[in-house]
């Protein structure tokens, strides 16, 4: 599912869906399946919680009997959505952190002022999932708020269910503070994209 927002000031720290998912990202405890579940579970929260700011969405699934195949479809949806991103500023994975390091900014450097203030922009969230079993069906015709609501509410519970999540990818754009998206790049790197 991937879901496009405005975020009005990306530095608020109680709106901005960029500020939250660089939050959760840094304290999450991806080496564990139940850490995965939680982080997943808890992005899908906080999309849930910003609603008001959520302007297009797009979702599909598919249903595999086969575990080989269900692996290699979701091996191929993550690289082809990692591929949109020219670096991967936060990169987690078994706990361990592959983040390309950032340089270290000098005070008083005249970038500092423009980073503080606060920015708008748009934000996209996509995650992707390999869920065992066959009950969770997010809306794939996405009409209408609700339906994007609905998606997120079904992912927010359903990776929490037992064991049954097998992987799950959380990207976001864009990761840098610096870095502003207009609604013309969204829509031309997320074709996809419906209007709700």
């Amino acid at each position: 599912m991937t879901v496009a927002l405005n975020v009005p000031n990306r530095n608020d720290v109680t709106t901005s869906i960029l500020y939250k998912l660089k939050q959760l990202s840094d304290t999450a405890k991806t080496d564990t399946r139940v850490g995965v579940q939680n982080l997943t579970s808890q992005v899908a929260l906080e999309l849930l919680r910003r609603k008001e700011y959520i302007i297009a969405s797009s979702s599909k699934y598919f249903h595999f009997q086969d575990k080989m195949k269900a692996e290699r479809e979701y091996n191929n949806l993550t690289i082809q959505e990692r591929g949109k991103f020219e670096k991967e500023s936060v990169n987690k994975y078994g706990g361990v952190d592959y983040s390309n390091p950032q340089p270290k900014r000098i005070k008083g450097n005249d970038d500092d002022d423009d980073e503080l203030q606060s920015k708008a922009t748009m934000a996209v969230v996509t995650i992707v999932l390999s869920i065992e079993g066959d009950s969770t069906k997010v809306p794939t015709k996405i009409r209408s708020l609700f339906d994007v609501t609905e998606g997120l509410r079904i992912i927010a519970s359903d990776v929490k269910v037992g064991s049954c999540l097998r992987g799950a990818e959380i990207l976001w754009t864009p990761e840098e503070r610096t870095e502003t998206l207009s609604r013309k790049d969204v829509f031309a790197d997320y074709p996809d994209l419906l209007i709700v």
